[in-house]
């Protein structure tokens, strides 16, 4: 199967990585288990029969506090936002209402963990339900990532010791990892005629959209400058309403006055919901070749051409992979909003701040103690020989 991206990329996981597992019979260890006190290997979810382990809650929490906290410094370093989830030393206030909204940051944290570990669970329960297993192809694949993974921090050595610093087992990392060629396994079935998700062609434009614009910004401007922009769009408009070709025509103008970098060269595919809900729905209106009145958004103006998905398909075929994913995921999360949820013990009850909080604090330790023993180990190998 070929390999696509599922929403979080193993370049996002390596963020915190992945850890060795422990050999049977150990007692449990790592720095969840330091943590927590529960044993990774302790199932605390069951989501329609699918375990999901200690570590693996663990992990994904660490994982959305960290991309969390990094989303609102950003924002505050950059923009001078969200100054009010922000304490005095700068650190996260976790117990602070979440920006516009009654949730507390703990609790947003926690719906955004739980959410990335019910998508990845139904990915892995699909493909139970539809006969999708790994192929050796796959299994090759993942091991030549881990190979990677480990050329790109220096070496098996240094790769072990930045596994002991974090919290997955190597087999819950292949875990991980697997749900994209699981995703695309169910891709392919959602391309094979007669499957039990086969999509009809003729249901692609629910997932994709094809269309081609020419964009003209009036965001800040003055009403003047505003006008003129307009201006400018009706005489745009004038000449497309004229011209004999007007595809050929609409490529011109939009080369002259578009000002709009995501746009391609002659068209753009879009997944619904991402352009603006006018543009949207001028587009659909729309036969090939036909172009739009003018279309205002509180960015600024558009002019809209209606465009034959299945002859975009067609010039570019690998965004049938884009429909079929989009159908894909849509079946995930539909599934897991339905998966009948069982929790164990008290792990999923914890404050996710706290737990990040702790986190952080285990690894500075171990960033300190590494350091220590590296500097007691050159003071020691300086000393004067008798």
């Amino acid at each position: 199967m070929k390999r696509m991206c599922v929403g979080i990329s193993l370049a996002a996981l390596m963020l915190l990585s992945a850890c060795t597992g422990k050999p049977a019979g150990e007692a449990p260890s790592g720095v969840y288990y330091d943590i927590t006190g529960v044993d990774p290997a302790e199932t605390v979810l069951v989501l329609d029969g699918n375990e999901i382990p200690a570590e693996l809650y663990c992990y994904w929490a660490a994982f959305n506090c960290s991309a969390l906290e990094y989303q609102l410094k950003m924002y505050h370093d950059y923009f001078g936002m969200y100054e009010e989830v922000f304490q005095d030393d700068g650190t996260i206030d976790w117990n602070a209402k979440f920006p516009s909204s009654d949730m507390t940051l703990n609790q947003y944290a926690k719906d955004m963990a739980e959410d990335t570990v019910f998508f990845y669970a139904a990915i892995e329960n699909l493909a139970d339900q539809y006969g999708v297993t790994l192929t050796e192809e796959d299994e090759a694949a993942i091991d030549e990532e881990m190979e990677g993974m480990k050329e790109s921090l220096g070496g098996e050595e240094e790769f072990q010791n930045y596994l002991e610093e974090t919290g997955l087992s190597v087999d819950n990392l292949r875990r991980v990892m697997s749900a994209t060629s699981l995703l695309d396994g169910l891709m392919e079935l959602a391309g094979q005629e007669g499957s039990e998700i086969y999509l009809d062609p003729a249901k692609y434009g629910d997932y994709l959209g094809y269309t081609d614009y020419i964009f003209l910004s009036t965001d800040g401007l003055s009403e003047d400058e505003a006008a003129a922009k307009r201006q400018t769009a009706g005489d745009i408009l004038a000449q497309l309403e004229q011209a004999e070709d007007k595809d050929a025509r609409f490529a011109e103008l939009a080369t002259e006055y578009n000002e709009d970098t995501n746009r391609g060269e002659t068209g753009y595919f879009y997944t619904p919901g991402t352009l603006p809900a006018a543009v949207e729905k001028a587009a659909a209106a729309l036969e090939p070749g036909a172009v739009s009145e003018l279309v205002e958004s509180e960015e600024g103006l558009y002019l809209v051409l209606g465009k034959s998905l299945e002859e975009g398909l067609a010039g570019d075929p690998q965004q049938t992979d884009a429909v079929l994913q989009n159908y894909v995921v849509e079946l995930v999360n539909t599934y897991q909003e339905e998966m009948e949820v069982e929790r164990r013990g008290t792990l999923t009850d914890m404050e996710m701040g706290e737990f990040y909080q702790k986190y952080l604090d285990e690894m500075d330790q171990r960033a300190l103690d590494d350091a220590t023993e590296i500097l007691d180990g050159a003071a020691t190998s300086t000393e004067p020989q008798s």
